[in-house]
């Protein structure tokens, strides 16, 4: 199987940081959790490095819901800045504002578990805290920004699927899962990608050449 590689575009992130960025993709990659290509700003990178790390970092269920909670409001505020940049065609500025409410009741999910287990949600951030969206120049900037968001998010919840211990997180945790699949199918779709490339849904695209910059 050979990846066809994400490209980067210049910008102000010190290079150790994109490293380790890839070898989180290589590392999915060798698990078949994510192929494919496409164009983001080197600003995004710290952003989706986080969404990638956040539950490999946390142990016990309330601390994997707050890293959960943390990604799920991040997706919220991108495509709520997403909708707003009025660089989306109609459609797709549908799409992004169905797509943050639904983060949203993710989220709000995902909040009322952790208080039941007694702990405190994360304060949400900010449009300014979600890196590379400032960036992008265009619909498909945006278009492979929220995939890769995306396919990071599938990853990590395939990643804390192992590890959380209430059946009904596990639950919850793929039901989600399942939505952030259907994000992809409609995302990759607008991008003019295979919008079903396999038939087992696990953050994967096929193989193919990155999108065009131009709108």
């Amino acid at each position: 199987m050979s990846e066809k590689r994400l490209t980067i575009r210049d910008g102000d992130v010190d290079t150790t940081v994109i490293a380790d960025f890839e070898a989180t993709r290589r590392d999915a990659v060798r698990r078949g959790l994510i192929l494919g290509g496409g164009v983001i700003a080197a600003s995004s990178v710290p952003l989706l490095l986080r969404v990638r790390n956040a539950f490999a970092q946390s142990e016990g269920d309330a601390g994997i819901l707050e890293a959960a909670i943390g990604l799920e409001q991040t997706a919220v505020v991108a495509y709520e800045t997403a909708a707003k940049s009025g660089k989306l065609k109609p459609p797709v500025e549908a799409a992004a504002r169905l797509f943050q409410k639904q983060e949203q009741e993710h989220a709000d999910a995902l909040v009322a578990a952790l208080h039941d287990l007694g702990g405190t949600p994360p304060a949400a951030p900010r449009a300014s805290d979600v890196e590379g969206l400032s960036d992008v120049r265009n619909q498909n900037d945006i278009l492979n920004f929220a995939i890769e968001l995306e396919k990071m998010t599938v990853v990590a919840y395939v990643d804390a699927a192992g590890k959380l211990r209430s059946p009904e997180l596990v639950k919850t945790g793929a039901q989600i899962v399942s939505n952030e699949a259907q994000h992809l199918v409609v995302l990759r779709e607008a991008l003019g990608k295979d919008p079903v490339p396999g038939a087992f849904e696990a953050g994967q695209s096929e193989e193919q050449p990155a999108a065009p910059s131009g709108p």
